[in-house]
């Protein structure tokens, strides 16, 4: 027997190495531009359900796309998350996410909604609607005269409109987005219009809108949808109201918040994996909860908070057709003094 013993042990300590593969032990690497408190919870809940833990590192867009360029085969990033489709295009562009095939993602989102080379997908979005004070507006009347968004540049709202600053991505995506569908020559009449009409200079943050129309500096202003529920939060008693413009046109404006797998991610599968997850019901429903976002999922609602806001016909012009026409709206802001 004492002869047998030590080749039991050795048997053994040759076996413990092919026998424990703990799903604990794997990890994503997630780069995004997206704010910690909306993300921390998608990640803790993937982590629970599949054991996988979830790394994050927080930046803008671009520093993020320039960090993945200079990283290459040595990054560690699996999943590239980040908001506006401008900027998941550009990342694109530059050949930092990776192509993949899922049957998952295809059949959940619309076309418009994913990349045409398969690189990035939705995971929410939102749409730039017409936000008014209603003791200053009627609906009626913004469907007479405010109907569309280039309706803004008439005499009639002068004194009276509050914008965004062009040089903010999310306005980047509008300009490029209207730059398309208007063409050049009417988007410049457009923004001198809206610029003519200013009741204030461009502020950088849409809630900064909100508390220009609550004080009455302006009376309408153009806003992405899901930041009046988070208005509503800390103001209860506002009486904001969203109107939505060019439902007999194109649409409302429509971008997103998105999401690929990184070009040399040594963990694709996981990440494709973890971005068919986040396209599920029951992650849909808790991001759109947290973000106030509309979810891209088909079959999804939206959390009660945003979907009393009112239906839209939104516009499906895929991202991919209106992005190269960003350097043509920013050169019209130029011209139209739209800072």
């Amino acid at each position: 027997m004492r002869l047998f013993r030590p080749l039991k042990l050795l048997v053994i300590s040759i076996s413990l190495p092919f026998c424990f593969t703990p799903a604990q032990a794997e990890e994503l690497m997630v780069y995004s531009s997206r704010n910690a408190s909306y993300l921390t919870p998608m990640f803790n809940r993937y982590a629970s359900e599949t054991g996988v833990s979830v790394s994050y590192t927080i930046n803008s867009s671009e520093a993020l796309i320039r960090k993945l360029e200079a990283e290459g085969e040595e990054s560690p990033a699996d999943i590239f998350l980040t908001t506006g489709a401008l900027n998941l295009s550009l990342a694109s562009q530059k050949g930092v996410l990776a192509s993949i095939s899922s049957r998952i993602l295809k059949k959940t989102l619309p076309e418009h909604l994913r990349s045409k080379d398969d690189d990035w997908f939705a995971i929410a979005k939102r749409a730039q609607a017409i936000a008014y004070h209603p003791e200053k507006l009627s609906e009626s009347e913004l469907q007479t005269y405010a109907n569309t968004y280039a309706a803004l540049a008439d005499s009639k709202w002068k004194g009276k409109l509050c914008l965004r600053s062009s040089r903010t991505e999310y306005s980047q995506s509008l300009l490029a987005d209207l730059s398309h569908r208007y063409g050049e020559a009417k988007m410049q009449t457009v923004m001198k219009g809206w610029i003519s009409n200013l009741a204030h200079s461009p502020v950088s943050d849409d809630l900064e809108l909100f508390t220009a129309l609550e004080t009455g500096v302006c009376e309408l202003t153009i806003a992405y949808s899901y930041y009046l529920p988070r208005h509503l939060l800390t103001h209860p008693n506002s009486k904001i109201k969203l109107f939505w413009p060019e439902q007999k046109d194109g649409g409302v404006h429509i971008d997103i918040t998105g999401a690929g797998v990184v070009a040399d991610s040594d963990n694709k599968e996981l990440a494709q994996d973890f971005l068919e997850w986040m396209l599920s019901k029951q992650a849909q429903s808790q991001y759109s909860r947290l973000s106030m976002e509309y979810p891209a999922h088909r079959r999804v609602y939206p959390d009660r908070a945003v979907a009393k806001h009112g239906k839209f016909k939104e516009n499906k012009t895929h991202v991919e057709e209106f992005s190269p026409y960003q350097s043509t709206a920013n050169a019209i802001a130029r011209k139209a003094r739209y800072k």
